[in-house]
């Protein structure tokens, strides 16, 4: 509603920029048939129709339809059960012990996270579910025997901001930055493959090393095997995976249908420099076929709310950062950000990149933070001459991962904090633990991958 009545106020004020057509410069769309105080021509444009014309240009982007199709493809995850089932059959495959259920958790968020661009909806749709289950089975509740269901817990909480920043597809707000990155520095061509590339060894990394953080944040020095005392009836997690498993079933062909496209687009995505298809028709073209195979149906896709609501306030909010950066808003604040660096003699990436991470902890909304922060941060980039590439790179990966210090940064974190395993403050203390393991990782083993991958310009 809020996006919707700005971007309606915006086109009937005629607040948004115009083309001046006798000059070809972009003026405000209020002073079409004024006179030029500098020239004395009058300013030749169309307000009412130009403008309205603006306020619709976010909508256009390629970026936010890769998401608003990446939605639907998650909603057949949801749809087919394909997403429990693989978590399950991670926890199948790793439940001997809890550090290998942690794994199986993050291993599974990293599966879904390309298909599924809600970290919500992955995280507390798919994931957490399964969690819950894997603690109770293990007869551990918030009042009785709570420390595995805390450890797991923080690790799918973790594991899903983590896979949020490991792909552009990872979280519906990412288009965000590569919008604005891609206007302001059109040499770089930030796209899905670039940003995977850019994240895949910093993000293995520390998708390997959470739950060792987290067992020793925690004090369970020990890797204690999932059949014992506290298992109900004896029953361990795997038999329990096994047991859901066989509930669900075989697997339908609906679910083998939705592989062979997941894997298709998959691999279109990767070998897109060969065949030339752009990411977002990638993603159009396999729900084009999961409808005309019948997996997932015209409903579903008319029912899910999430894509639509995702598209509607993504285009607008594109519309109104690329707005506020042509009307030199987010310039001015750039330029304040930079000269502050530049007074105190501060390196310019570093600055912003920490400066960006930490602001999250203002946040209850990861999107929110992006749309108020990051047309600023990168506009003092440019000020500063920062290395456009690796700037990039920062405030594309530091947007999800700077929601690991509290348990209100995104609707998925309140989902994980809501059953009461982890206290307030365990919570914020393995936050900060995170955070700084984050900043350590990306500062040295990040930079040192994008060195190799010429990156530095």
């Amino acid at each position: 509603m809020l996006v919707l009545t700005g971007l309606t106020l915006l086109a009937l004020t005629h607040s948004f920029e115009c083309v001046d057509h006798a000059t070809g410069f972009l003026t405000e769309c209020r002073l079409c048939g004024e006179t030029n105080p500098l020239t004395g021509d009058v300013f030749e444009c169309k307000a009412g129709k130009e403008s309205f014309k603006q306020s619709l240009e976010g909508f256009s982007s390629s970026v936010v339809w890769l998401i608003f199709a990446a939605f639907h493809l998650g909603k057949a995850v949801q749809v087919t059960n394909l997403g429990r089932r693989l978590s399950l059959i991670m926890i199948k495959a790793f439940g001997k012990h809890t550090l290998g259920l942690a794994y199986a958790i993050v291993l599974s968020e990293l599966i879904l996270a390309p298909f599924v661009p809600s970290n919500t909806a992955r995280g507390g749709g798919i994931v957490l579910p399964v969690v819950q289950s894997i603690a109770t089975t293990l007869g551990s509740t918030p009042d009785s025997n709570p420390e595995i269901g805390t450890f797991l817990i923080l690790v799918g909480n973790h594991a899903n901001l983590l896979s949020a920043s490991m792909y552009l597809t990872g979280m519906a707000a990412n288009p965000i930055v590569i919008a604005k990155a891609n206007q302001l520095f059109p040499e770089i061509n930030f796209g899905f493959m670039t940003w995977i590339q850019g994240s895949i060894v910093p993000s293995l990394f520390c998708a390997i090393c959470i739950p060792l953080i987290i067992r020793w944040s925690l004090g369970l020095n020990t890797d204690t095997p999932t059949r014992g005392k506290h298992a109900r009836g004896g029953e361990n997690v795997i038999q329990h995976a096994q047991m859901e498993l066989h509930k669900m079933g075989p697997v339908s062909v609906k679910e083998w249908q939705l592989c062979v496209v997941l894997l298709g687009c998959l691999g279109l995505w990767v070998t897109s420099t060969m065949t030339h298809l752009d990411s977002t028709l990638v993603a159009l073209l396999g729900i084009v076929a999961l409808l005309h195979m019948g997996t997932i149906t015209w409903k579903d896709v008319s029912s899910n709310t999430n894509a639509w609501d995702t598209l509607f306030w993504l285009g607008g909010f594109v519309t109104i950062a690329q707005q506020l950066s042509e009307a030199g808003a987010s310039s001015f604040l750039g330029h304040k950000i930079s000269f502050a660096i530049q007074h105190f003699n501060l390196p310019p990436v570093p600055s912003l990149a920490v400066s960006y991470f930490l602001t999250t902890f203002m946040f209850s909304s990861l999107s929110a933070h992006t749309v108020a922060f990051v047309a600023t941060f990168l506009d003092a980039g440019h000020a500063l001459g920062a290395q456009p590439m690796i700037l990039t790179a920062f405030i594309s990966y530091f947007g999800a991962l700077g929601g690991c210090m509290t348990n209100f940064s995104t609707g998925m974190a309140a989902m994980y904090y809501a059953p009461g395993y982890v206290a307030r403050s365990k919570w914020f203390v393995v936050g900060f633990q995170m955070a700084l393991f984050y900043l350590i990782v990306y500062f040295t083993i990040g930079l040192a991958w994008w060195t190799f991958l010429g990156w530095f310009q």
